[in-house]
């Protein structure tokens, strides 16, 4: 359900007219598009690899082949666009530039590395382990619980639910406001509530999240005749965080390696993956030891990520 552009990498035009064309396509349509490049790796890992150890008939073909920026220059050579001296001016002007920050970097006694996505996690310190148990106030003002549990136990009039969906929502109704009590689902939609409400923001990914696993959550209510879907919790007041929960594709390692990433640039954002049924956490299980519970020690990286295992009980 996507187009694929097939490229010849040594088609320097071509190739910028399929990624301006490729960008344009996802700019206006919002849809996926590929591109098949097809080139070659001219030289191995560094300085010190030497990729004939492995395929030297291939290496013996690209060493002979012309690289695309002379292509290039020879074609517009032949159609008149440019001579001979052009590109070799262009190429050392490149030159001396290089040169310029060479010598500029050797003016620098010292080399300040900034962590990554400094500015976005700035005003957020790192915790010794000891200091993960200190306990912290979690409390919540019970007047506002309330004002968040009457928004999310009352549908939008005017729209029509399933029965089964409307009796939920009565059942919820119920619960908080006469019986006093309260079940899982209506507990964890009520804490990402107050989150919410104080200007966070909360994602959440996996396999049939919108409903839950087990059908418990239905944080995504869909009108009956037109599949609208309606977000109760993005209804509780204007100056509240947003509240994103989105059905992931059964790719469990790139689902969590994209929702890591977007942990790490939206702090102030509580990101969760929910491993379907639990098992579903082995297909990432090399983001979760590369990442999730080595990164800080490894990378020097904080993210904010949290896994939910679900489980049959």
């Amino acid at each position: 359900m996507s187009p694929v552009l097939h490229v010849n990498a040594d088609d320097a035009e071509a190739v910028v007219h399929a990624a301006l064309f490729a960008l344009e396509y996802r700019m206006q349509f919002d849809q996926d598009v590929f591109i098949d490049l097809l080139g070659y790796r001219k030289y191995g890992h560094n300085e010190g690899d030497e990729p004939r150890f492995t395929q030297p008939k291939l290496y013996k073909a690209i060493a002979k082949h012309m690289n695309p920026r002379d292509i290039y220059a020879e074609r517009l050579i032949k159609e008149g666009v440019i001579n001979d001296g052009y590109v070799a001016e262009l190429e050392k002007q490149y030159k001396d530039s290089l040169e310029v920050k060479l010598e500029d970097s050797r003016k620098e006694d010292k080399t300040v590395i900034t962590p990554f996505m400094a500015d976005e996690w700035k005003g957020f310190e790192n915790v010794r382990e000891w200091e993960m148990m200190d306990p912290i106030d979690t409390t919540f003002d019970k007047d506002k619980l309330t004002e968040i549990a009457k928004v999310i136990t009352e549908l939008p009039k005017g729209k029509k639910f399933l029965r089964k969906v409307e009796k939920l929502v009565k059942d919820r109704h119920k619960m908080f406001f006469e019986d006093d009590s309260l079940d899982w689902a209506m507990g964890e939609l009520l804490a990402y509530g107050t989150l919410l409400q104080e200007g966070f923001g909360v994602r959440m990914s996996g396999q049939d999240v919108e409903r839950g696993t087990f059908s418990h959550r239905h944080a995504v209510m869909k009108v009956e005749e037109s599949e609208e879907e309606v977000l109760l919790l993005n209804n509780i007041s204007k100056e509240q965080g947003r509240f994103q929960i989105y059905n992931s594709l059964l790719s469990e390692y790139g689902v969590v390696g994209f929702d890591y990433g977007y942990a790490m640039a939206s702090p102030n954002t509580l990101t969760i993956w929910e491993a379907q049924f639990g098992d579903f956490s082995n297909g990432a299980q090399i983001m979760i030891d590369q990442y999730i519970s080595a990164a800080e020690d490894k990378w020097k990286l904080q993210n904010g990520l949290g896994n939910v295992v679900a489980a049959w009980l």
